[in-house]
């Protein structure tokens, strides 16, 4: 299992998507196999656009696809929850864009489907592994900002589409 290479497949065709493409293509552990819209002739667009091997015309059909292992869920955040169970239901991991939920009552629900199922669900919060991230973490292990009390953080970004 360490060795295995695993399909990915992109639940929808949002913006956000990019961000996950290219480092995609640069592992040796995963593969951007399939995209999937919601009509065949968007995701056939999006999938020559990217080069994507596989263009799936509804989400469905993304989740019966029984090479995907894993499934990134970048759909609008109110529809977090439903496809993301639905994905682990269909057997795939999943990777869900932020947030992960809109209450906590889908977050228990999500967990106990993943539970049930045996599959991963993680949500795509990259600071903890950001290597900025990583150096604070550091510096605090390490004593040299001394005994802290506090720490207040913030992030933000401006959206210019």
């Amino acid at each position: 299992m360490a060795n295995k290479v695993l399909n990915w497949g992109l639940l929808s065709t949002a913006h956000i998507n990019r961000a996950l493409i290219t480092p995609l293509r640069a592992s040796k552990r995963n593969h951007l196999l399939a995209v999937a819209s919601r009509t065949q002739e968007s995701a056939d667009r999006y999938a020559r656009e990217w080069k994507i091997p596989r263009a799936h015309g509804s989400y469905e059909a993304l989740l019966a696809d029984p090479e995907i292992d894993v499934i990134y869920n970048s759909l609008p955040n109110h529809l977090h929850a439903e496809w993301t169970i639905k994905a682990v239901e269909a057997g795939k991991h999943v990777l869900c864009e932020k947030p992960l939920a809109l209450s906590v009552d889908e977050v228990d629900a999500m967990k106990e489907t993943a539970r049930k199922y045996g599959r991963v669900v993680a949500e795509a919060f990259m600071y903890r592994h950001h290597p900025q991230t990583i150096k604070v973490q550091e510096l605090i292990k390490g004593g040299s900002l001394g005994k802290l009390k506090l720490i207040r953080g913030s992030f933000s970004y401006v959206l210019s589409r």
